[in-house]
Order: C-alpha cells, then structure tokens, then sequence
C-alpha cells in the first residue's frame, strides 16, 4: 500500500508495543543491575518504522495507568489480567525519555484507554482532510476503520484496510460492537453472552440491523435453545457492546505538536551510550540519510579488506599465514543443509580482525577457482592438527561437512554460538548475524539477500565476488565474537566451564549426529496399519456406546467432542477451553470424566495412538537420510536454559517406549549388521547430587549403602521398617522424591497422588522433618538467586531469573521453582556432557569401534561391536562412575540388546 506521508499521521500503539519489547527478547541488564531488553527492543522497533515510512506527523499514545472508564461500567474488566511485571514499569519510564530525547509527540490521559485516544486522533485528522494510520495489533481498533482510517500490523508488516477487515469478519465494521456483544472478549474479560460462538454471531449480526433490533425481533431467530441463551445472557449483551465500543474524546493536539524529524533521532545519542546500545549507536549517523542507510544495508562491512583466493600461490600465502598465527576462524559454504550429502562450496578462513579470505572450491558459475582436491590437501595439515586453534559458530556443521569431504577437524576451541548462549542462556537469537548486530554493532548480509533475492538456487550459483564478501564476513565477524565472549565468559566467570563441558563435548556431538541411528522402514509401515487398524476399532467403538453414525464422527473436532461428552453423553464440564469457544475436551478433563464413562477413556486411547501415528510411526521416515540410510538427529547445546541438551529434526530424546496394542516404535531402531546396542543409563543422579550438594546425611548413607531410595522416604514417611513398605507406599515415596526437586506445591501433589491437599502438605512437611539438610539446601538456592538475580549450577552455569522478583506471588513462586530445580538437573546436564568427553576420548585411545548414538538425558545409547562389547561395557560402567569423586557414589545400569526396545528399562 502507497501513502503520501505528506498528509499521514502515523498512531503507534505505545502499550502493544512496550509489552511485544518487553517479552520478545532475553532479559538485559546494564552493569548496574537496571533492566534495559524492552527499552532496546522499543527503539529498534521505533527506528525501523522510522526507517520504513519516513513520517512527517508521529505520534505514541499510551494507556492511562490504572482504572479507567471502562472499570466503571463493569467492575471485573480486565481483571483476569495478570499484574505487569514490576521491572516493566521501570523500562517504560526509560522509554518515555528515549521518545521524548527525539521529540516523538507522547499522548495519555487519566481514566482512558489508548484505543479511544488513538480512535480521536484518527477522527481528527479525518476532519483536517488526513490520512491515519493506527500502528497496532489491537483487534479493537478495527472499528476506526474507513476510506482515511488503516491499520498497520507491525509484526505482520501489513496494512488492513476496511474492505480487508469487513472481508475477514464476514460483517461490516459498523457492526463490530453488535457482534463482540454476542462473543464476549476473554482477553479483556467482557463477557458476551454464554454459549454464542463466532459463527452464529455472525449469522445473527447479518441478520439484524443492531442489538436493539436482534432482542426486538428475537422471535424470528428458529433455534429454541439460541433463543434462552440470547434471553439470558440479555444483560451482558449490553454491558459487553459498551465495553468494546470506542468513546472519542476532544484532544486539542494541534498539527504542529505531531510533526517528527528524523534528525531529532541523534538526540537519543546520550541515552544509546549510557545503555551501551552498541547497533543503535552505529546506526546514527546513517538515519537521517536513507540513501547512505540502503548503501550501508548492501555493503554493511566496506571497511575490510576480504580477499578472493583462486591461485595457488595466494593459497599458499593464506596456509603460511594460518600456521604462523597458530588459530583461526573457519566457516564452510555448502549448496545445503545436511553436512552428509551435501557439496563443500567454499572455506572462509580469518586470523585477524580487518582481513579474511574467502577460497572458493565448489561454485557452479564457470568462474576460475581452485579444485576441492588441491584447497583440501593444502588446509588439511593446519585443520587436523590439534594444536593449532580453530574458532566457528556452529562448529559442528563445519566439522561434519569437512568430514564428509575426508578432513577430520581437530582443535576446535571455541564456538561463538554456544558461548552466546552461556553469557544469556535463556536468549534464542544466538545466530551469527544476530550477534553481530547485537554484540558488535554490524549488519551482516544475509543468505537470503545474497542467495534467495537474487533468484539463485543455491549458494554454488552464487558468482564469486558477491559470494566474498558474505562468506568472508563470517569468519571474520566469528573471530571478533570470540574475543568479546571469552573476556565475557571470563569476567562472569564461566570460562573453566565453556572449556571443560561444553567444547569438550562438541566433537562427540558432531560424531553422533555424523553417524546417525540406523530405523528399520519396514517395521515402521507395519506398526503405522496396526495403528490405523487400531484407530478403526476405536472409532467403532464410541461409534457404538454413543449411537452416532460412524462416518460422521470426528475424534479430532474439539466441537464435536464438546457436544458428544456434555449434551450427547451429559457429563459435567469440567473448565472453558482456552479460547472460550466452549467447554474444554483436553486430556485433564478427559481423564477426570473416564472415572464416570468409558467413551473418554477411549477418546484418549485414540488421541495417543493417533499422535504417535502422525508424529512418529509416519513422520520419521521421511528423516532418513537417503546417503547414509540412517536418521542424523541434531543435539542443540543452546537451547535449555539448564544446560540439558535437546534433539531436533526430529526430536529422538521423546521417542516413546511400548505403548501396547503392537505398537513400540524403539523396536525400529536397531544397530548396524554386526554390532548390538549397549544402554548406559545414571541411576537417580539428580537424587544424588541434591544428596551431595546438600550434604543430607540421611540420603548420603542410603545411596552409600546402595538402599532403595524410594523405599527408604516411604518408610520414613508413613513410619515403617524397609520390609514393611508396600509397592503402593514407596510409589507416593518415589513421586515425593522427584516431587521435592521439581518444587511441587501441596496442590500438584495432590492431584498427582489423587489426595487431599492437606494430607500432600503433611508429606512434604514431613519429608523435610526427615531431610532437613535438603530443606536448608532449597532455601539457600532461592535465597542465593534472590540476591544474585541468577542460580548456578555446580560447575557455575547460570540461568537468569529475573521474575523472583515479581510482586505478583505465582510468577515470584514460579521463578523459585525453577531456580531450585535448574541446579541438580543442571548439574546432571554437566556431568552427563563430562561423561560423554571423556568415555569419548577414551574409546578412541583404546581403538574401540564403539559408538555414540543418542543421549536421552541420563541415559546414552552406544552402538557396539559385538566382538568389543565385554570390553565396551567395563570402560562405559567405569568412566560413567568415576567422572567425579563425591561422598556420594554414581550408579549406572547397563543393557543390551538388538533394538532400542529391548535396552529401555
């Protein structure tokens, strides 16, 4: 959509925008202690719609604090609206000043919502022969929509106009408030009338002229029951259309108050250096000029000097170069994404800041370049040699795709992304571009400018010189990463940590996603017509026990489930579905009403098999690699904020155990002709290290004495010798236990246990009389956490916990949870890397054939030769068990057999 910016007024909804700043990056603080993540985030978001629009009248408008208006009309308003977090009005504060710094016209006023002001701003400039555009995700203001009134949707990038918005609803915008007086707004908790969805909403708002019309002809609506509902729910019909409809107020902004330059944005300059907002200071002086800012946007980096190397001699150079200054960043271009089966493009190469090198071997252009053969013989001596120093981010795809090209990369020592993802652990965006942007102040190409944009296929298309700069730039921007987080890592004192546990586990890793797990195709389309079949007879059987016609039945529509379990069946609703369209089927409410009929137990044998069916039986095949034959999961080490490592595409670490009716997908994994698997699963390792940490006599002596754990907190609890204990008791012990490290509330206990909540306290009281070294122990983590704004894990990992403290109890309590939690699955986390390096290491030394296949948390999955496995078997128990010396002694199990299935415990 084309505007004349001459004449547009752009509205920026202050509140949508502070809240999507606030919460859509990783909490930041300056060196002081004060939040700052939403005040960046604000003015990135600000300076972008600078930079897109070029407004000539601006204006932020922001939401009266406190009760409004609307508070008056209906008391429970928005009150099931969770309290801002406390640390949000201190950013906003900071905000205010940024907008005011750039003279970016603010506008509140006491008791009124920012949707009215917004919708008399637009009326007014409507009036004055204007165009507005209302800058908001904020579904309300749709009712300001018309020929000079649009919406901009800033986290789509798109404009709704009018037509657009009448075109979605199926209802004129004239009628928005009839028809959210029928549905209701649970996000502002305006009630609506009960039981009217969407759709006969909108049947019922094309049918009449308004609401008053609706009641007055209610007689000519055919559906009885619609009828009562409508009749009953009269009051709240219009109390709900007042509620949504938007009230004008007479502003008095004047036209000249609303004016913005862009040169006012280089009096934010103060701020930006007092906040350390490196990118934004960069970008200053590039604002007001957009010519030189798309300049800066094509050639981000002119200031260095990367070089193409396509001749021997310049080859030569660069590995004289390399083994001079005894480390360097690398990056590989490859023409795809799985380091398997796809083809070396090139090698970037940087060993100081200013220079990089970009040596092409594998475009498709017909451009002069050196063989694959040739760079490859000459980088081999400098990339396997372990004592020379290698530096990149996302080192194991670069080691894979050497791999799979005959080089065997050693000594890789740092790797930008996971040590980003230490310094802010709970921060997603640990992308190269990301960082450089965020942490260096410079704007990288992205692959989608140099490759997709420009129409080429891969990045082999890609000519020579315009694939330099891109591929230079990420060894060169990787190596000044790695000075700035490892002065870091170093200040934060988590430098022994990144070295010992976390590079040390990148070569196992890069070798277990190398080496893939072998899926037997077959067995799995066998197990996907047991689950049809399966799926079949479910179906004729609720079929059968509700009467209705078995070709009409639909287990996946949540609507009909609803009018299946509570008007079909008549059992009781048990809570509203999360979008309010009715009562909720999901699988808590399931399992409650199974203890009154047998179809919901059967809806949810169905909704398992169906899962496993779509998410597993049918979808991993088509992850088999069709090179290796094998399935090459990735292992993420900057994703979980405790250290634990996750799986992805696809997610091996949830492959579910046997489900019964024939169906055990593990039975589909099995090892190589010639090998069996070998299980190596740590026995209650987090009860071990919450034992240790908190030096609990009680739980010390037990695991010394190799005592059923579980056992032995039933028996204290319920009073009793260890012979006395029953199964069921030492199932309420074992629940205890885990219970305790997950910081269970007496509540979750007790719906876990099917007990009072009073009778769950009395155990956990209980539990704590008999530990109360593990009580003590919990207090200092949350008191600890409190103070540091941080929990750390044994070896010093750090998990930020910025909501301990929120004023609001449950987010505070929340908060404490989690801190006391991180710490012994942290740990665990740490120690299993440990075990993986080291039994790693020294299966290589002792020239075992054995494999790493997947870690499953606490357990690994080798793949064993069978001729080595009495061998294998001692060297895993023994590294496993002895990575730490402890007072509390590590256990593990170890089983074999010829599938996954037949080593799960």
């Amino acid at each position: 959509m084309k505007l004349d910016t001459k004449n547009t007024l752009f509205i920026i909804d202050g509140s949508s925008f502070l809240y999507r700043a606030y919460y859509g990056i990783h909490p930041l603080h300056t060196i002081a202690g004060e939040p700052i993540h939403a005040v960046y985030s604000f003015c990135r978001m600000i300076k972008k719609l600078i930079d897109t629009f070029s407004p000539e009248y601006l204006a932020l408008v922001w939401d009266s604090p406190g009760k409004t208006v609307r508070h008056d009309m209906y008391k429970p308003y928005k009150e099931k609206r969770q309290s801002p977090p406390s640390d949000l009005f201190v950013q906003k504060d900071r905000i205010r000043e940024f907008a005011s710094l750039i003279e970016l016209f603010q506008y509140d006023r006491p008791g009124v919502e920012a949707d009215d002001l917004m919708f008399s701003l637009a009326r007014e400039w409507k009036e004055k022969g204007g165009v507005s555009v209302l800058i908001t995700s904020d579904k309300d203001l749709s009712q300001a929509l018309d020929e000079q009134t649009v919406i901009f949707e800033p986290f789509k990038e798109q404009f709704i106009d009018v037509r657009a918005r009448e075109e979605k609803l199926g209802i004129p915008i004239s009628k928005m408030p009839f028809y959210f007086a029928l549905t209701g707004d649970s996000s502002d908790n305006i009630p609506g009338v009960a039981g009217v969805g969407a759709k006969t909403a909108v049947e019922l708002v094309n049918q009449f002229d308004s609401l008053d019309d609706m009641y007055a002809r209610i007689d000519q609506i055919p559906r009885e029951r619609l009828r009562t509902l409508l009749t009953i729910g009269k009051d709240n019909a219009y109390i709900s259309e007042k509620l949504f409809l938007l009230s004008y107020y007479n502003t008095g902004v004047t036209s000249q108050s609303l004016i913005f330059s862009p040169y006012s944005w280089a009096k934010a300059r103060p701020l930006f250096e007092q906040l350390n907002f490196k990118s934004l200071l960069q970008d200053m002086t590039e604002h007001p000029d957009r010519q030189d800012k798309i300049i800066a946007q094509e050639q981000p980096l002119l200031s260095y000097d990367f070089t193409l190397i396509t001749t021997l001699e310049q080859l030569r150079q660069v590995t004289q170069e390399l083994f001079m200054a005894q480390a360097c960043a690398f990056d590989t271009e490859t023409d795809g994404l799985s380091p398997v089966n796809c083809e070396l493009v090139g090698i970037s190469l940087c060993t100081k800041k200013g220079s990089a090198y970009y040596i092409p071997c594998g475009h498709t252009t017909g451009e002069t370049q050196l063989s694959k053969s040739v760079v490859l013989d000459a980088l081999r001596p400098f990339l396997e040699n372990p004592l020379y120093a290698k530096y990149a981010h996302h080192a194991k795809f670069d080691m894979q795709v050497l791999r799979t090209h005959g080089i065997m990369v050693k000594g890789v020592t740092f790797d930008t992304q996971i040590a980003a993802s230490i310094v802010t652990p709970d921060w997603q965006k640990t992308g190269l571009k990301d960082l450089s942007l965020s942490m260096l102040g410079e704007r990288m190409l992205t692959f989608k400018e140099v490759v997709t944009d420009q129409g080429y296929e891969n990045f082999a298309r890609v000519p020579l010189n315009n694939a330099l700069f891109y591929a230079a730039a990420d060894a060169h921007q990787t190596l000044q990463l790695k000075y700035l987080l490892e002065r870091k890592l170093q200040s934060d004192q988590l430098a022994v940590m990144f070295d010992t546990i976390e590079m040390s586990v990148v070569p196992v890793l890069a070798d277990m996603e190398y080496t893939g797990i072998y899926v037997d195709i077959q067995q799995l389309a066998a197990q996907g017509l047991q689950a049809a079949q399966a799926l079949d007879i479910l179906r004729t059987q609720i079929s059968d026990m509700t009467g209705l016609d078995l070709h009409e039945l639909n287990l996946n529509s949540p609507k009909q489930m609803q009018q299946l379990l509570f008007e079909k069946l008549k059992l009781p609703p048990q809570k509203m579905s999360a979008k309010k369209t009715g009562y909720s089927t999901d699988q808590s409410v399931l399992e409650s009403l199974a203890r009154l009929h047998p179809v919901p137990a059967l809806i949810l044998k169905y909704r398992e098999i169906s899962k496993l069916k779509n998410t597993y039986i049918d979808a991993l095949p088509e992850h088999v690699n069709p090179v290796s034959g094998r399935i090459h999961t990735s292992f993420n080490q900057t994703i979980v904020a405790t250290g634990r490592l996750s799986s992805s595409q696809p997610n091996l670490q949830n492959i579910p155990a046997n489900v019964g009716q024939g169906l055990d997908i593990r039975a589909a994994f099995k090892p190589a002709p010639g090998y069996v698997f070998l299980s190596a699963d740590y026995s209650q390792i987090e009860l071990r290290i919450v034992a240790y940490l908190a030096q609990e006599p009680a739980l010390i002596s037990a695991f010394e004495a190799g005592a059923d754990i579980h056992a032995q907190t039933a028996a204290r609890l319920f009073d009793v010798s260890l012979e006395q204990v029953t199964e069921q008791q030492r199932k309420v012990g074992k629940r205890i236990n885990f219970s305790i490290l997950y910081g269970k509330t007496a509540f979750g206990l007790a719906q876990e246990l099917g007990i009072s909540p009073s009778q769950a306290k009395e155990y956990i009281d209980k539990y704590f009389k008999e530990y109360p070294h593990v009580r003590a122990w919990m207090d200092r983590i949350v008191s600890s956490t409190y103070e540091k704004g941080y929990v750390t894990t044994l070896w010093g990992r750090r998990r930020y916990l910025p909501a301990i403290y929120e004023k609001n109890h449950n987010l505070s309590q929340e908060a404490q949870r989690a801190a006391i939690n991180t710490v012994p699955q942290g740990t665990a986390a740490d120690l299993m890397k440990k075990s993986m390096a080291r039994l790693y290491n020294l299966m290589t030394k002792e020239g075992l054939h054995a494999r790493i296949l997947l870690q499953i948390h606490d357990e690994l999955l080798l793949e064993v030769p069978q001729g080595e496995l009495e061998r294998t078997k001692q060297i895993v128990k023994k590294t496993l068990e002895s990575v730490v010396s402890w007072s509390v002694p590590l256990e593990v199990h170890l089983r074999t057999g010829y599938s996954w299935s037949e080593v799960t415990k």
